[in-house]
């Protein structure tokens, strides 16, 4: 993305394509950025997405979004590396290290909690569990991420600060 990246991080990056199912029921193709000892296990995501007929929007490198968290969430991109820090800290964030992935923003938001207010980005996002392309614990794709030792954002909670619905992450470092 910038010089400010580690290039031992650049180098654990690979470009992958994927194909899933779309909102419109036909087979797309996309391409996604991971570290690429994760790569594997994303395309079990993606195959089994496209078995359930799963319906993601579009799937493609932050850098197409000039690497803003806030265009990609807007636009619906499910994405995975963008390399960037954790919000209010220097520590590089797992999308930052390519072992993050999220999933349909707009139908899956970011939610924060601050002085007991909820801010959900993308801006005009809802979670309901009802729609299409929305990620809950007990879907198929959240329980097996899991078995794979994934951890998914929709599991945190209000206390944490966050709750993150399109969010999958498993940290190797």
């Amino acid at each position: 993305p910038d010089n400010l990246c580690p290039p031992e991080i650049l180098e654990a990056q690979l470009l992958s394509d994927v194909r899933y199912v779309g909102f419109d029921g036909h087979l797309h193709q996309g391409q996604i950025v991971m570290d690429r000892r994760l790569m594997h296990e994303v395309h079990l995501f993606f195959e089994l997405a496209r078995k359930l007929d799963f319906p993601i929007e579009k799937v493609a490198p932050a850098v197409q979004f000039g690497w803003d968290d806030d265009e990609i969430m807007a636009r619906n991109v499910s994405s995975g590396f963008n390399y960037r820090t954790i919000a209010g800290s220097d520590t590089v964030s797992l999308h930052g290290k390519g072992m993050a992935f999220d999933i349909n923003p707009r139908v899956n938001p970011y939610v924060r909690f601050e002085n007991g207010t909820q801010i959900v980005s993308p801006q005009g996002a809802v979670y309901d569990t009802q729609t299409p392309g929305t990620l809950t614990a007990s879907h198929q794709l959240v329980v097996f991420m899991k078995e794979l030792g994934w951890e998914w954002g929709g599991d945190w909670t209000p206390e944490s600060g966050r709750i993150d619905y399109q969010h999958f992450q498993k940290n190797l470092d």
